[in-house]
Parts: C-alpha cells; structure tokens; sequence
C-alpha cells in the first residue's frame, strides 16, 4: 500500500468518477483504475460498486476512506513538522486571484512575503472565485481569493472584508434610469457576467424575489470587460464600490440607487490539511496583516 494509492482511493471516493478523479491528481483514467484494483486485491476487500452513475464506496470503503483521511493527514503533519525546522522556509505557493490584483494588494502581498521569507515564491494564477475554491481543495493550487461561500469541508475560508457593490449605467443613461426600481431596470440591456460569477448570483436573486427574468443582454467573462462595455454604452452591471467610483470620477457612468444595498464577502482559502503548514501559515498570516491594516490606513480601501 502506497499513499499515492490512498489519495487516488480518496478522490474516486469524493468525485464519485473515474475521469474527474484522473483530473484532480493529474492521472490517467487507466492508472486511476489500477490504483483502486492494486488497493482491493491487497486489501481482499471491494472498495467500489460501479454502477451506471459512477463508483460508489462499499459500506467497508466508506469505513476505510476514514483511516486513508488520517493517514494521509498525518502524513501530511510529518512533513509540515520537517519543514519547521529549517532555518528559512523555502519552495513555491501557486495563489489564485478572481479579482484585480491591485484590489487583492498583491503588491503589499508580494513585499511582505520578501522581506520575510526571501527564498519563498509565489505564483499568481488569474482565474474566477468557484475555481479557485475547487482547485484548492483538489491541491492545484495552495491558496486563493474568493468572493464565493465556501461550499467545501476540505477548504479553511478566512473572511477578510465585506465588499459593498454597486448597480452602474453608462453616463449617457441618466434619463433611462432616473427614478425606475430594481424591477424595472431589469427590462433594459445588461452586460452580463458568467452564471456561476458571484456578481451576477446578487443582482439575479434579487430579480428572483420579484420573479422577473433579466432578457436582454450581453455576456462577458471578466471585471475588466465588463467595465469597458458598461462605459461604451452596451448596458448596465455591477461593480465593486471602488470601480464603480473611479468610473464616475472619469464621467463614464452612473451609480443607480434603487433596489437594496448589494454586498460580497471577500474572502483567503486554503486547505484545512494545510492549517500546519509553515508556509501556508506565513502566507495566510501575511494575508490578514495586510487587510487589517489597510482598514486603518487606506492600504486596500475599498
């Protein structure tokens, strides 16, 4: 029995499918395949009934998947322990950001980290909130922002700050959005981000208390199209207070004050497994710092 033959037990247990647990560490579906056989016939017990929606754990594999969890944590524990007695932390932390990293003060991030840990580095990966949470908990990445609930037991979510969010129209709109409700502001063009964006989850529940359905508009992949779209006149959307700001200081839109107050928690994940280890914790204690800080002293205002 080898422990890289638990974690693969581990991720079919947890993806409950052969091809998405190939793809949470990095394997083929073959190899994937022979792991669980090897552990089975070693074991002279079945760990898995396939069936036609995917592998299921045996009440014996339910009971086993508990002690592969301990062993591999505290496989884990070794490590974070050897790592403790080095001098100096060494190695690299791969960091996922949904946002601008101006707003994640990645800046002050990447200097704090410097002067403390020089031979620590990080790796700054672009990417949206419910990846990031997902890829931490399969270990792609070592920590992240999130403006997501963390939905997973296997992910530490630390809140850092609320995020208060803003309905914005082009400049030009003023007469069309003057005065109207939330309701009715859903019958005019939007630029619409990803269903799965956290923006849009606020402004369509909100639209759902209501029952009205938002039609007419054009989708967009990322903050910062979603931006341009919004001041060429292509329709309204929602952004963080502080973008919304810089953009009615530059005359390009306006801030619609109907409807309620709109909010997001942003938030720094890792995986619980993690919580020992010197690294994470010198990033994760960085991380507070900085957002701490910038509530008394303007760094990361928001």
């Amino acid at each position: 029995m080898e422990l890289y033959q638990l974690k693969t037990f581990i991720a079919v247990a947890e993806e409950g499918n052969l091809t998405k647990a190939a793809e949470r560490i990095y394997a083929s579906q073959p190899a994937v395949s022979a792991h669980i056989k090897a552990l089975e016939e070693e074991f002279g017990l079945p760990l898995f009934v396939r069936t036609p929606r995917g592998m299921q754990l045996t009440d014996v594999g339910a009971s086993l998947k508990i002690k592969a969890d301990t062993i591999l944590l505290a496989a884990d524990d070794m490590l974070n322990q050897a790592k403790g007695y080095r001098e100096e932390l060494t190695g690299t932390l791969k960091i996922g950001l949904n946002t601008d990293p101006e707003f994640l003060c990645v800046t002050s991030l990447i200097s704090s980290m410097g002067d403390e840990h020089s031979k620590l580095q990080l790796r700054l990966q672009q990417s949206s909130s419910g990846l990031i949470l997902k890829e931490v908990r399969d270990r792609r990445l070592d920590a992240g922002f999130t403006f997501f609930d963390n939905p997973y037991a296997e992910v530490k979510s630390v809140k850092l700050r609320e995020i208060p969010v803003r309905v914005v129209a082009p400049a030009a709109w003023a007469d069309r959005v003057e005065g109207k409700s939330i309701d009715q502001l859903a019958s005019l063009p939007w630029v619409k981000p990803d269903l799965d964006c956290p923006f849009m989850q606020i402004i369509e529940g909100v639209f759902e208390d209501s029952g009205i359905m938002m039609t007419n508009y054009v989708e967009a992949d990322s903050e910062d199209v979603i931006r341009q779209l919004v001041a060429a006149g292509r329709g309204l959307s929602l952004l963080k207070q502080d973008d919304a700001d810089t953009m009615v200081k530059e005359g390009t839109v306006i801030i619609c004050d109907a409807g309620p107050v709109l909010s997001l928690s942003i938030s720094f994940v890792y995986a619980k497994t993690r919580e020992n280890d010197p690294l994470i914790r010198a990033l994760a204690e960085a991380v507070q710092q900085i957002w701490t800080e910038g509530q008394g002293e303007g760094v990361c205002s928001v």
